[in-house]
């Protein structure tokens, strides 16, 4: 018998997202589910709980519902004071993106107001967008800074960062994103050089990645393999953004430097796509804010598939461009601007979102030994998810075997 302190039972459909060649979802039917300590010891059908699990603690009883893996959400950016509203409704009639990033707009007004927070009212900022991700079934995030642009105003993001990871249950993996874009009065080269020379070395203990927009409104191929080159030397993992508004060398870059991810991609060639899957490289897709871009193109999925780069599905929370926290509806907008498949989607926001972030055995699936994090659906079947635009149908999430929204 395994000893258990946290149950699940009487799920409709349990997807543990172990793929099975007839299933990519690895469902088990009338399905329960064991943890202690906060990790999985068991998974089968409730059928057979009683005669494999000793349990002493609490159970929640699914109904019948939809349980899946705690989402697992790649490429947001939480860390921020402002709106940035009236640049949407810009943009809906007719502004280019790349139009009001000049001056005192775009990124750099997120910077100026972010500057200007104090830390506790940024933390304060970030919680409440935690609770959010939380009660829409991601569990883990990807979370970067980048609205600092300076040594002590990063410092503060990652301070920001490390106390949200400690005041919710939400799973926080920092990213330096130092090199977002360059700060508003200072030279490139001047900043390039603080970036790794100063910062790199500073926050290597702080951040277990270094991320980097490589696209004309911000970093060059050149400046970009500087910065994360250094990143490597120094331990980082190395993240992307990149061929979100144009084609250029990001991806490339990206596979040359054996990145964990490369983000975006929408301008990305089938030749890029060939050297990322070689790389091993996963690709994170953010369809959010390709539906706030007009214009956006469709990422290159034909490409990506027949080369089998693992693809991941991130809500990309930012204030400028998509300011959600609902992984499920980043999961519909890709099915329903890009056609991608509900599997695809849900594949992307739990296993290949895991993948990523290098959490391939913590994360992203329901098996022993990963981490008894869950969300249950108020659902019968998986396509039901992003079936349902824009309406939260999570009716419990949890987290290391602990219920964190209303049971």
């Amino acid at each position: 018998m395994l000893r258990a302190d946290f149950a699940i039972r009487h799920a409709g459909r349990l997807l543990t997202m172990e793929a099975r060649r007839d299933d990519p979802y690895g469902t088990i039917l009338d399905g329960a589910l064991a943890a202690f300590l906060g990790r999985v010891v068991w998974v089968g059908p409730d059928a057979r709980f009683e005669a494999n699990v000793a349990l002493a603690g609490d159970a929640v009883d699914a109904g019948g519902c939809l349980v899946t893996p705690g989402l697992v959400d790649a490429h947001t950016h939480p860390v921020f004071a402002g709106s940035r509203a009236d640049e949407f409704a810009e943009r809906l009639s007719g502004v280019a993106y790349a139009d009001q990033q000049g001056g005192e707009r775009g990124i750099q007004r997120t910077v100026l107001a972010t500057r200007a927070a104090s830390e506790d009212d940024l933390v304060c900022l970030a919680v409440e967008r935690a609770h959010r991700f939380l009660a829409h079934g991601t569990t883990t995030i990807e979370a970067k800074t980048g609205y600092g642009l300076d040594l002590e105003q990063e410092r503060k993001l990652l301070r920001v960062l490390r106390r949200l990871a400690a005041l919710t249950p939400l799973r926080v993996i920092p990213t330096f994103l130092g090199a977002h874009v360059v700060p508003r009065g200072v030279d490139r080269a001047t900043y390039v050089r603080t970036i790794v020379e100063e910062m790199l070395p500073a926050f290597r203990h702080q951040a277990r990645f270094c991320d980097v927009w490589c696209d004309a409104p911000a970093f060059t191929a050149a400046e970009s393999r500087a910065i994360l080159r250094r990143a490597r030397e120094l331990g980082y993992g190395l993240r992307m953004h990149a061929a979100q508004l144009g084609p250029g060398e990001g991806p490339s870059i990206g596979a040359e430097l054996a990145a964990a991810s490369v983000d975006h991609l929408e301008y990305a060639t089938p030749a890029q796509v060939q050297a990322l899957a070689a790389a091993g490289t996963t690709a994170v897709l953010c369809p959010g804010a390709a539906l706030t871009v007009p214009g956006s193109p469709r990422p290159p999925l034909d490409a990506l598939r027949e080369y089998g780069v693992p693809v991941a599905i991130a809500s990309d929370l930012n204030p400028g461009t998509c300011n959600s926290e609902s992984l499920t509806f980043a999961m519909s907008a890709a099915c329903v601007l890009w056609g991608m498949t509900p599997a695809e989607t849900l594949i992307g926001a739990t296993r290949g979102g895991a993948r990523s972030l290098g959490l391939e055995g913590e994360a992203g699936r329901l098996g022993p030994g990963h981490a008894a994090d869950c969300a249950i659906f108020d659902l019968e079947a998986p396509e039901e998810i992003p079936y349902h635009v824009g309406v939260n149908r999570v009716k419990t999430t949890v987290v290391g075997g602990r219920v964190v929204t209303p049971p």
